[in-house]
């Protein structure tokens, strides 16, 4: 069974509330991949919808998206161990492929090589690495900050919460 969160996350971008600038750039990014960058950092507060945006947004391009928590990723082997293969794998049905390594801060310093080994495999990705951050100016994410455009999440504003009627709804139509 899903959790409330889970079962109304937006699965659409336009279900989304707020955060257009950060669509648009995640949009820009992904259709025009490779750009300067071949990985982008999502930053902000927990719960902002960092993932959701990029589930939303892998919906709507038709993409399918590899899922990572940077918490299975603490050091070098075992970035290599689950990554790699997924960076390597062709995607299913001639779709796009997006790999989301989620909550990248919590990969662990660099003493562990994680940090470095994803920046490594960013550098021979064919595919677009989004992660997402709750801080990505911690010191252990310097290196990989150069490889990465980040995109800041903001806030919601109180105008935009007035808009939650698009929540509401999706409220309703689920009881």
């Amino acid at each position: 069974m899903k959790n409330w969160a889970e079962k109304y996350r937006p699965k659409k971008i336009n279900e989304i509330v707020g955060q257009k600038e950060a669509i648009e750039k995640v949009k820009s990014f992904l259709l025009n991949f490779p750009g300067k960058k071949k990985a982008i950092i999502l930053n902000g507060l927990s719960g902002i919808g960092k993932t959701t945006i990029v589930h939303a947004m892998s919906n709507e391009i038709n993409s399918e998206i590899f899922e990572l928590n940077a918490s299975d990723l603490r050091n070098k082997s075992s970035m290599n161990l689950r990554l790699k293969p997924v960076l390597e794998q062709q995607p299913l049905f001639e779709k796009n492929k997006i790999i989301l390594v989620d909550e990248v801060d919590g990969i662990s310093g660099t003493d562990r090589g994680g940090v470095s080994e994803l920046v490594s495999l960013i550098e021979s990705s064919k595919y677009p690495i989004i992660c997402t951050s709750n801080d990505a100016w911690t010191q252990k994410l310097s290196p990989l900050r150069k490889k990465c455009e980040i995109i800041e999440l903001k806030e919601i504003s109180p105008s935009e919460i007035k808009n939650f009627n698009k929540i509401k709804w999706r409220l309703k139509k689920c009881h």
